[in-house]
């Protein structure tokens, strides 16, 4: 019984170990489409001032200004964390990892 017992605790790691690595995962690829999002951005920005000298935006709806300042922001947060718990995995040590002399 001890040995069904020890399968299930396996079975229990074993799955939130993978759903861990499928959140984080799924995280980093997240924050690639950001980026790629933002080079794009970027780019369309670029060739705007390319072709008329200048970049003028004006949105005339408040509301709609908002949630893009809002939306900006939540971005930036999301960033700085996908970054912070990149920089933070760098350090951890594997258990495949081999020891300094």
């Amino acid at each position: 019984m001890s040995t069904m017992q020890s399968d299930r605790r396996a079975e229990a790691q074993d799955r939130k170990r993978f759903n861990r690595r499928f959140r984080f995962s799924m995280s980093v690829l997240a924050a690639q489409l950001l980026l790629t999002a933002t080079a794009i951005a970027w780019c369309v920005h670029m060739i705007l001032i390319l072709l008329n000298g200048e970049v003028c935006f004006e949105e005339p709806n408040s509301a709609i200004l908002y949630a893009e300042i809002i939306m900006t922001a939540l971005v930036i947060i999301y960033s700085i964390t996908v970054f912070a718990l990149q920089w933070k995995r760098l350090g951890e040590r594997r258990s495949g990892d081999r020891r300094s002399p």
